[in-house]
């Protein structure tokens, strides 16, 4: 008997272990590069030190630090980041990329630049499925114009239109 409860708690776990390989090994997999690397296998996370360049797809991240996840498409990165993509720029000192969900959440001197429009924030989230970028708390909004605070803006990045100035 405590061998058919042996093989009932192994198999089960092996399937497991089975089936998380599985995902890793088909995972859109992202040209990383950094000074100093390692794979935590606890977390299941590249863990990156120094210079970090993450490129996934067209998407390029820059930073001082990173943790990138390949199951769970994730982007976790501290100090001088960058996300940009064709001429889509943020900058800041904090960013998280789910990919599963295609959003970017930046916090800390959330910076945008396109063209002559400049956008400052203390966070900022970005979709790219709507295309749409949220800029809250602090937010200074430049342009060859004139500068403007608000508290809230949201800015569709296809339409380069403001659809919310709060």
């Amino acid at each position: 008997m405590k061998n058919l409860n042996h093989i009932f708690r192994i198999v089960p776990l092996t399937l497991i272990m089975v089936l998380m390989a599985t995902a890793v090994c088909f995972a859109e997999k992202p040209d990383i590069s950094s000074d100093a690397q390692r794979f935590d296998f606890s977390t299941m996370r590249y863990v990156l030190d120094g210079h970090v360049k993450v490129k996934w797809s067209d998407r390029v991240i820059t930073a001082d630090h990173a943790q990138v996840s390949i199951p769970s498409l994730e982007v976790w990165a501290q100090g001088n980041i960058e996300l940009h993509q064709d001429d889509i720029y943020f900058r800041g000192d904090d960013l998280h990329v789910l990919g599963s969900s295609d959003t970017a959440n930046i916090t800390g001197n959330a910076r945008f630049e396109r063209d002559e429009l400049k956008i400052s924030a203390d966070k900022a989230s970005f979709n790219w499925d709507t295309k749409l970028a949220d800029f809250y708390d602090n937010v200074l909004l430049e342009d060859e114009s004139d500068s403007t605070k608000y508290s809230h803006v949201q800015y569709n990045v296809v339409s380069k239109e403001f659809t919310t100035k709060e």
